[in-house]
């Protein structure tokens, strides 16, 4: 199954395990955010890391919840100040979710 991932590991300074092998690299690094999944309520604050390939948020809180989608699954992203969509201003993301079917 590909998009969203659960991230569980992180480095020792607390950041996301990146593949340096392969020339990822950290971009940006975005503290206090919070990840709204759905029309779940929000999670508690984390940060958000981005990377030369992925998205990933960590929680602030609890070192073993994270999330992390590839940027070749976000279909569809936008920023939103509109408070009629989502009380606080947002970054909307949609991740593609591709499931694969085995047959027995």
């Amino acid at each position: 199954m590909a998009g969203l991932r659960l991230v569980t590991v992180r480095t020792s300074a607390g950041e996301p395990v990146l593949d340096a092998g392969n020339g990822e690299e950290l971009a940006q690094v975005l503290p206090a955010v919070s990840l709204v999944l759905g029309n779940h309520p929000p999670l508690s604050p984390g940060t958000l890391y981005v990377t030369t390939r992925q998205v990933v948020w960590l929680s602030d809180t609890d070192k073993e919840k994270g999330y992390a989608v590839d940027f070749c699954h976000i279909s569809l992203h936008a920023v939103s100040r509109d408070p009629e969509a989502y009380p606080s201003p947002c970054i909307y993301a949609q991740a593609v979710l591709i499931l694969s079917l085995m047959k027995h």
